[in-house]
């Protein structure tokens, strides 16, 4: 998704009149700040990550209006709104909570019931994180010792059972 800038009060209701139900992020940032020009790729990798989410970005310094309504005193500043109701809030260049903000509420954003991050067949899968691959390789390890219902899912399992008894029908009837 495309990030939007920001350049009016009026122009941002205007988005956030659209977007009830829908979470925004805006990247309050300056010209002049370093840290801001650090972190601006990971908020375009983000935008094009969470297709859910509105990415607005504010230049504090042309658009104060804005910048005042949040109260922004420090840059960059990530504003979280769902709808016009402010949600959360991160300040500084910091990539793991802003990506850990908009996992937050980029999830609860959504209307389907399934919240996990999913894979896809054939294509890129999300990127696990280092707990998530510690859990995997613990599961994986711990399967030796383990009873049968305690290695599998359950879905795994009436696989295997199915399998199981329509070997033993094709057995019995040759």
């Amino acid at each position: 998704m495309s990030i939007t800038h920001i350049t009016s009060l009026s122009q941002l209701n205007g988005i956030l009149s659209k977007s009830k139900d829908k979470v925004s992020v805006i990247d309050f940032h300056a010209t002049w700040c370093g840290p801001c020009h650090a972190i601006a790729p990971t908020f375009e990798s983000l935008s094009q990550q969470y297709k859910n989410v509105n990415f607005l970005k504010c230049d504090v310094d042309a658009a104060k209006d804005v910048a005042g309504l949040y109260k922004v005193t420090a840059m960059p500043t990530f504003v979280f709104l769902k709808g016009e109701t402010k949600i959360d809030q991160v300040r500084g260049a910091n990539k793991a909570a802003l990506q850990a903000a908009l996992e937050k509420h980029a999830v609860s954003s959504s209307s389907s019931v399934f919240t996990g991050k999913g894979r896809t067949l054939g294509g890129d899968s999300a990127p696990l994180g280092a707990r998530e691959v510690k859990d995997d390789l613990s599961r994986g390890l711990n399967r030796a010792g383990q009873s049968f219902e305690a290695a599998f899912s359950p879905q795994t399992r009436v696989l295997l059972y199915l399998l199981g008894a329509y070997l033993l029908f094709w057995y019995m009837s040759s």
